[in-house]
């Protein structure tokens, strides 16, 4: 009688385990853990991670499980790489096939910037969808509407959970000066927030920021702003953006400005540093790492004379029509009151620009400009 027993409580042991773990995506199975080297079949999507927390490459043949392959970890345990499980053939396999109530989720934010790596060419998109958000990070139904009088302060330290409700503030026109809907101050986050068609001036960042789970269904004059001071980082994960006319993020401040797991749809940039800012400067950096984009004319502007710089990785370009979408564009930024910005061009791999064609994934009718410069472009 005691061997029944014995196996059924180590059987709910393991079913606790699998439960509980989520080291790898549902419908996935692992076929090495972190420091080994595993070999899967041509064009194999892979999952890195654990606890919840996946980052995604293409693969073909052998490579090394890690925080180097992969650009990023989650701290705490033994990460994992896993495949689906119809993917068939990987070896090296370290762990049973096991299913698991996991979901694809976005990767812990750290200090730490995405690989800098040029030699990376694959995308992590799983399935990239036509059109509306970036997988596992659909956009919820509302579950209220709340109509905000002013805005609404997130102090520091703050962990301010919206409930998946929309929050309207007023306007959201391309007009100056309007109030942010969320003003966070250091430290503080935002999360599982829906931003309504009255966005205002979207959310004002003070300092070190995280939005994570927040979806804009109107863009309004911007989706967000960075101004905290140098050191400091706004990230931004896991969430979508829709329905601009110019500025999806603006960069006013110093540090840097992280965005990861995230869809744009309808606007004309994703990230600009300011152009014409009052005691304009920098260096300011921006990290983007697994976004697609649709009709956004321009992913990246930065000004190359205050030495900002931007890395790209895993861009998917998902546009309706053919025309060529600039991956990063390069200006001259100017002080406040000392004439207009000048746009110099576009570049690739160089010391401002940390992109290669190869980081960026076409799809449908998308193209990219690589026309616009030929490798640096000089500062006139």
């Amino acid at each position: 009688m005691r061997i029944p027993l014995i196996f059924s409580g180590v059987l709910l042991a393991a079913l606790a385990s699998s439960a509980f773990a989520a080291n790898r995506p549902s419908g996935f199975v692992t076929v090495c853990s972190e420091g080994k080297t595993c070999s899967v079949p041509a064009s194999t999507n892979v999952a890195f991670g654990r606890a919840d927390k996946f980052t995604y490459k293409v693969f073909s043949g052998n490579f090394v499980c890690s925080e180097a392959t992969f650009g990023l970890r989650v701290a705490g345990g033994v990460n994992e790489c896993s495949v689906a499980r119809n993917a068939s053939s990987a070896s090296n396999s370290s762990a049973p096939a096991q299913s698991s109530s996991s979901v694809i989720s976005s990767v812990s934010s750290s200090k730490s910037s995405v690989s800098t790596s040029k030699s990376s060419s694959s995308s992590s998109v799983p399935n990239p969808p036509v059109g509306g958000y970036y997988p596992g990070c659909e956009k919820p139904e509302p579950t209220e509407t709340v109509q905000l009088t002013q805005t609404r302060v997130v102090v520091p330290s703050e962990v301010f959970d919206g409930l998946n409700k929309r929050y309207n503030l007023n306007g959201g026109s391309q007009s100056e000066g309007q109030p942010p809907v969320f003003e966070v101050q250091e430290g503080g986050v935002v999360k599982n927030v829906i931003i309504g068609s009255l966005a205002a001036d979207g959310i004002h960042c003070k300092g070190n920021c995280t939005l994570d789970h927040v979806w804009w269904e109107d863009i309004g004059e911007d989706a967000a702003t960075a101004m905290g001071p140098a050191g400091t980082i706004m990230n931004i994960t896991c969430g979508a953006a829709f329905n601009g006319s110019d500025k999806t993020f603006q960069f006013n401040g110093r540090g840097e400005l992280h965005i990861s797991k995230f869809y744009v749809q309808g606007a004309g940039k994703l990230a600009r540093t300011c152009g014409d800012c009052t005691g304009n400067g920098g260096p300011r950096k921006i990290v983007i790492n697994d976004v697609i984009t649709r009709d956004v004319s321009t992913i990246v502007g930065i000004n190359t004379n205050f030495g900002d710089t931007a890395t790209i990785r895993n861009l998917t370009l998902n546009n309706s029509g053919s025309s060529k979408t600039k991956i990063c564009q390069v200006y001259k930024g100017v002080v406040k009151g000392s004439g207009s910005s000048s746009a110099l061009g576009v570049e690739f791999d160089t010391a401002n620009c940390d992109v290669r064609p190869a980081d960026v994934t076409l799809l449908g009718n998308s193209q990219m400009n690589t026309s616009a410069c030929a490798g640096s472009c000089p500062i006139p």
